[in-house]
């Protein structure tokens, strides 16, 4: 009885424990965080991805800060959105009495300016164990942007965003010392 109860409570502390992906590159090892790919001279792509603890308008906002340091890093001063998406990858996994081959159910959505679109993937999976009687539910957000960048003077359109007050104004909201 006793290692039920840790076999309960053990995922529940971990998760109270975990936090959320900090802004920073992404790595080979952990493809949590920033990355960017500079499409042409004045076009890129940012992404940012996040962990179960990471929500959805945060890497949102970290992909906002990165495309705003990239500008100011590139030399120019303004950058506009051409495209925007935040995708959702959802992970449920249950716990069965005894090991067996089961499927697991992942969904994705990726959600545009206009519309969202859902793909569910179904593939083999081990699982074995304890009876929880419940399942565990993850949802995990990679948020992409893609940029022009420029100089003074900036164009006057709803989706320009001057890169020096972009960047003051997310890093004070999101980085916390």
């Amino acid at each position: 009885m006793r290692s039920v109860v840790i076999a309960l409570v053990a995922p529940l502390l971990l998760q109270a424990c975990a936090s959320q992906t900090p802004y920073k590159p992404a790595s080979k090892a952990d493809a949590r965080g920033y990355t960017e790919t500079r499409l042409s001279s004045d076009h890129y792509r940012v992404a940012f991805s996040g962990n179960a603890s990471t929500p959805a308008d945060t890497t949102r906002d970290f992909a906002l800060l990165r495309a705003a340091e990239l500008t100011l890093q590139s030399g120019n001063d303004w950058f506009q959105l051409i495209s925007r998406s935040t995708d959702k990858k959802t992970q449920t996994s249950g716990v069965d009495t005894g090991p067996d081959f089961v499927p697991q159910q992942t969904v994705y959505q990726r959600c545009g300016l206009l519309r969202c679109d859902t793909v569910v993937t179904t593939t083999p999976g081990y699982v074995g164990g304890f009876d929880s009687g419940a399942a565990t539910t993850s949802n995990t957000y990679t948020s992409e942007v893609e940029i022009v960048v420029g100089k003074n003077p900036m164009p006057t359109t709803a989706e320009s965003y001057d890169a020096r007050q972009m960047v003051a104004s997310l890093r004070r909201m999101l980085i916390k010392p």
